[in-house]
């Protein structure tokens, strides 16, 4: 022993970290990543064969069966098998061939060592399948197991580091249809029922196994001999005629590019889409199962811009995922963002040859950056790369700031290190760990290896640190020219910053710019080369887009930009300088009236589709929450005749659509009101533009609440108008919160305080908005304590967006002070708070936290 002692010493160990493995592991809810780290060390060759037989029946149990083998490094310890649901609902546990002297604790199915074995071992449960993440529907169900919720419905380690081969049997009701990641390797009728068999996968995380059954449609597409098969659920035979060969089109542009792009053919079996009603999600890459959100994919006739832009994104940032995510897995839900950056970064890239008028600076600034600056500049902001102790917790790691910034971020490394070398080392990176995971850390030293530049230091400031940089100018004068231009940059806390970026600063003139570069690497900079210049019109620190940050405006700059922001020709620029204006309004530095009125005054002239739809995406925002109800009254006259006369005379339909639904969300006039009520009555025409289903019930709902006379009669008579069997039963299920009864909206708030009434998440956020709508603000802050009250619980029953976008229809119609005086009364009370919650409040609280 002293001899080891001596041996373990040298080496700079001790006994004590040589015996930690043998300490037994925490019993504890969730994945703690201890013991994550513990089963990816000693877990190997995992495969899962899994049945479940599904009743038509929703509310009926679902037995499920579950083989697991796996290799065992060493069996020092009892094994922990993830299952969040009742003890009760397993029903047998068999290891290695004999029944079990299983426990269950802490959401654990606890396997004991001397069951184990070195080697191969197989465990086989049967058990009761958990509801949470079945998303069970009267015709069909779907899967949804990010980041942790396999374990809500079958045993397995729940680990994205811990990947298994899965084979999957699926007994349903013989009038479904069912489909999983697997191909399908044979289906057996049998009276009422019909067994699925479906090919092994490739090596895959739990989180991303799936399936599918249900009453649905098929259409079939082939492409270079495969197949490729869409499933949904659409009644409308012209919305399918309109929509159909685009999204296979897009699909097939998306497998061509990251091939090419990869440098490795599409690595699994197959690629099928499933479009689900009410998803919730805009997608989910599911191998060979990736699920869609139907309001996405099927476009309304006529869509905006946005809409055809986001489905692009959309087909492409899930068809990313197949390579970045699905073959190539971060290690730990910490870095879930290394997943979405490469999804978005590359979506970019895919859909640009797709669009080929389109200004794609301008659209990736229009894309990312003012939802990054929506939470960059709150209080509650998160860096990209996050601390996760336990997998439980892993829906709060989402958000703007992975989907947003982190793409960001991505194109200042690409033009550091240059496109070919990224494209290199991406490809590096996906061939080393093809099947397996991979960290942040992992690509950033395959890049360092041919990149002159000191990666692992940009990145503690970029993606370790939270925020964005607070730049601002400081122009000294003499007779007309620049004496000394300076550029400062502070944190949030007014510290020096320590963020270094490429800075285009553009000086301009009577609509003419002229452009200094310079690289922001210290507090403080001086722009030698504006000395001797003319004083310009307005400075525009972030003039090409290359930066990110607060830039705070001078005084001259404000009021040139908002009187005269039109007149800048060069559509990146003016583009850039909405952003900016509207952060400054954020910020405090411009008032709400001043900016409604700079759209008001520029809108009529404003051509380019993307800056035209980001005007209006501010104007709704500034419309409810920077304006007084007086302001409100006295401008939103002016502002609906604007929109009406654009929307009347206008010969784009896609600027239409998005026209019509600024000035439905506005409009607060009773002789406004009445002509829209008309308009969704078919009795008066907008100018060639007609209203689809969809569109007709949203004003519908919008109308309702702003005429509450005539609720009663707008809601039946939109649910009687409803074709589509889903989109009824979304209208049949918000319909209480449009009521003009107030009794009637509390009974349903109410109601959406047990869990089983927030099933279809996407029908209770809006339901949520509905009830919280500006014009209820009273009704709204009343809500308030118990929105915030259930927010926990909210994290533990809902999916990953559910918390964030509660909170967001929680907040969605309130200004007032005392919004932020209950909010913060609110955590004071409870100094212990998650701390991964309150930040998701203190983002989406910021505008009343400010007041």
């Amino acid at each position: 022993m002293k001899l080891l002692q001596i041996l373990l010493v040298a080496l700079g160990l001790s006994l004590a970290a040589c015996s930690t493995s043998r300490q037994a592991l925490p019993i504890e809810p969730g994945v703690a990543k201890s013991l994550a780290d513990y089963r990816a060390e000693n877990i190997s060759n995992l495969e899962y064969q899994l049945q479940f037989d599904i009743p038509k029946g929703k509310e009926e149990a679902i037995p499920g069966q579950n083989r697991m083998t796996f290799d065992l490094k060493s069996a020092e310890q009892d094994l922990q098998i993830d299952f969040r649901e009742d003890g009760s609902m397993i029903k047998f546990v068999k290891c290695n061939g004999k029944l079990s002297a299983y426990r269950f604790e802490s959401e654990h199915i606890i396997i004991p060592k001397a069951e184990l074995k070195t080697g191969l071992n197989e465990i086989k449960i049967e058990f009761i399948t958990g509801n949470t993440s079945l998303n069970r529907n009267d015709e069909f169900l779907y899967t949804l197991f990010v980041p942790d919720r396999a374990r809500t419905a079958f045993p397995c380690f729940d680990q994205p580091n811990l990947k298994a081969e899965f084979q999957l049997n699926l007994m349903v009701p013989s009038d479904w249809k069912a489909m999983a990641n697997g191909k399908l390797q044979s289906k057996t009728d049998k009276a009422d029922k019909s067994f699925y068999q479906f090919a092994k996968t490739k090596a895959l995380p739990t989180y991303l196994f799936s399936f599918v059954a249900g009453e649905f449609e098929t259409i079939t597409r082939d492409y270079k001999g495969h197949k490729h098969t869409l499933y949904h659920r659409e009644t409308d035979p012209e919305k399918l005629a309109q929509n159909t060969d685009e999204i296979f089109r897009l699909l097939f542009e998306s497998l061509d590019w990251l091939e090419s792009y990869t440098d490795m053919p599409y690595p699994f079996a197959k690629y099928d889409l499933v479009v689900i009603p009410s998803f919730q999600y805009g997608g989910m890459e599911h191998t060979g199962a990736t699920l869609y959100n139907a309001s996405k994919l099927f476009l309304d006739k006529n869509p905006s811009q946005n809409s055809i832009l986001y489905r692009a994104n959309l087909i492409a940032h899930e068809t990313a995922h197949m390579w970045f995510g699905d073959l190539v897995t971060m290690k730990w839900f910490d870095q879930v963002w290394l997943k979405e950056v490469f999804a978005n970064f590359l979506a970019d890239k895919i859909t640009n040859p797709s669009f080929p008028d389109m200004n794609h600076k301008l659209k990736f600034q229009m894309a990312h950056f003012p939802s990054s600056y929506g939470v960059d500049r709150s209080s509650g902001a998160n860096p990209i790369n996050q601390v996760l102790p336990n997998l439980k917790d892993a829906g709060s790691v989402y958000g703007a700031i992975i989907y947003h910034k982190s793409p960001i971020v991505m194109n200042m490394l690409e033009n550091i290190t240059g496109e070919e070398a990224l494209k290199k080392g991406l490809q590096s990176y996906i061939k080393n760990y093809a099947y397996g995971n991979a960290s942040w850390e992992d690509l950033i030293s395959i890049l360092d290896e041919s990149t002159a530049s000191d990666l692992k230091n940009w990145s503690k400031v970029w993606v370790d640190q939270a925020g964005r940089a607070h730049i601002s100018c400081e122009l000294i004068s003499e007779k007309g020219k620049i004496k000394q231009l300076n550029l400062t940059q502070k944190d949030v806390n007014g510290a020096d910053g320590k963020w270094t970026q490429d800075l285009n600063v553009v000086l301009g003139y009577q609509g003419e710019n002229q452009i200094i570069e310079i690289k922001m690497d210290g507090p403080n900079i001086a722009l030698d080369a504006a000395t001797g210049l003319d004083v310009p019109d307005y400075i525009i620190p972030n003039g090409k887009g290359n930066a990110y940050g607060f830039f705070e405006l001078d005084e001259q700059s404000k009021s040139y930009l908002l009187a005269n922001i039109g007149q800048i020709k060069d559509d990146l620029v003016r583009g850039i300088a909405w952003i900016n204006l509207y952060e400054n309004l954020r910020e405090g530095q411009i008032s709400g009236r001043d900016f409604i009125l700079s759209i008001e005054k520029h809108l009529p002239a404003e051509q380019n589709k993307l800056i035209l739809e980001r005007m209006l995406a501010y104007l709704k925002s500034a419309y409810w929450l920077d304006l007084t109800k007086d302001e409100r009254h006295e401008l939103g006259k002016k502002l609906e005749e604007s929109l009406w006369l654009r929307l009347s005379t206008d010969k784009d339909m896609s600027r239409k659509s998005s026209l019509y639904a600024a000035l439905a969300n506005i409009a607060e006039t009773t002789d406004r009101l009445e002509q829209l009520y008309r308009v969704w009555k078919d009795e008066t025409p907008i100018g060639g533009f007609s209203l689809s289903e969809t569109k007709a019930t949203a004003l519908a709902c919008n109308l309702a609440i702003k005429m509450p006379e005539k609720a009663e009669e707008l809601v039946q008579t939109q649910i009687d108008r409803i074709q589509n069997p889903d989109h009824k039963k979304r209208l049949l299920f918000v319909a209480p919160a449009l009521s003009a009864d107030p009794q009637v909206r509390e009974a349903f708030f109410n109601s959406l305080k047990q869990a089983e009434n927030r099933e279809i998440e996407r029908w209770v956020l809006d339901a949520l908005s509905y009830l919280n709508h500006p014009i209820r603000e009273q009704e709204a802050l009343a809500h308030l304590p118990q929105e915030l009250e259930l927010l926990k619980e909210i994290q533990i029953t809902g999916d990953i967006f559910f918390p964030a976008g509660w909170l967001s229809a929680s907040y969605s119609g309130l200004q007032s002070k005392e919004a932020g005086d209950i909010t913060r009364q609110f955590l004071e009370e409870r100094p212990d708070y998650p701390e991964n919650l309150k930040l998701k409040i203190l983002q989406a609280a910021d505008q009343v936290l400010k007041k």
